[in-house]
């Protein structure tokens, strides 16, 4: 581990207790979040998540999505990062942070972002349990969809077993364990439901917050590509029925292109240096558990 990254005030890790923390380094969420190319579908989580015109209301009323999309970003990969791999300490910390900044968090639906399915006037509330719930699962049900598309080789036990395992991490942002899911299958059968029937149905407020999601700003045009490279991915990892919701263009030309990517991603997984593979907040969450902190200068 290079020392400039321990010593960079930036890292996210800092207790150096020999605690795993809320998972450890024999859980599948280890082997899961460890993956740098998950990063890739951080888009696709933010697009489900938002396809709930409360949850999108929320955004942009009460966050600066807007005028500070990178850095809104950097903070939940931050949030993401601790929870998974800092102590135990720290998950709760950092956890209990964000709820009080959800607290605050409230208002009605205007009009002009009501759905069929969520009428004007609907009052929302970033601790309702109902959209505490899509939250959570948009999440959880996105790192499998991306690790699948993007990695592979997760066993069906497996995935039952991450699911379960962000039980830990729902009860902390106030979501009982009785609201999750006992396995892969009955999640996906919740994210289903809701895209068809339920709150999930992209609305002006969800297309809005689509917009800079799918097009941040750019210093330079020469960033432009990059952009627009994840933008595809989180187009194609969405559900067929929120990309029409959400009045993105898909054509068989897409799926062949985005099939293609995916499948050379994934057939190159062995020839990609361990960097590109493993996250290097992996290695010092695995030795912090250990009791040997990579560099004792650490600060």
């Amino acid at each position: 581990m290079p020392r400039e990254k321990l010593n960079s005030k930036s890292f996210p890790l800092r207790d150096r207790t020999p605690d795993p923390g809320l998972f450890g380094p024999d859980s599948v969420t280890w082997v899961v979040m460890r993956e740098p190319r998950l990063l890739l579908a951080a888009g696709r989580a933010l697009l489900m998540q938002a396809a709930n015109p409360l949850v999108a209301q929320g955004a942009i009323e009460h966050s600066t999505y807007q005028s500070d999309p990178y850095g809104r970003l950097e903070r939940t990969v931050r949030w993401v990062t601790v929870v998974c791999f800092g102590t135990t300490q720290e998950a709760e910390r950092v956890s209990s942070r964000v709820g009080g900044l959800h607290r605050r968090v409230a208002g009605t639906l205007p009009a002009a972002n009501a759905t069929s399915r969520v009428s004007p006037g609907t009052a929302y509330s970033a601790g309702d349990r109902t959209l505490l719930r899509w939250v959570h699962a948009s999440f959880v049900d996105t790192m499998l969809v991306a690790h699948d598309s993007l990695v592979g080789g997760l066993s069906r036990a497996e995935r039952d077993t991450f699911v379960r395992e962000w039980d830990e991490v729902a009860r902390r942002m106030g979501l009982p364990r009785s609201q999750c899911w006992p396995d892969a299958a009955g999640l996906r059968r919740y994210v289903e439901h809701e895209v068809r029937h339920g709150q999930a149905l992209p609305g002006e407020g969800s297309r809005q917050v689509a917009e800079t999601v799918l097009h941040p700003p750019v210093k330079t045009r020469l960033l432009r590509p990059g952009t627009d490279t994840l933008a595809f991915i989180a187009t194609g990892l969405l559900p067929s029925q929120l990309r029409r919701g959400y009045g993105l263009t898909w054509t068989p030309a897409h799926s062949a292109a985005f099939a293609a990517l995916t499948r050379s991603l994934r057939l190159a997984t062995p020839a990609m240096p361990r960097r590109l593979r493993i996250s290097p907040v992996y290695d010092v969450a695995l030795a912090r558990s250990e009791g040997r902190w990579p560099d004792s200068r650490a600060a």
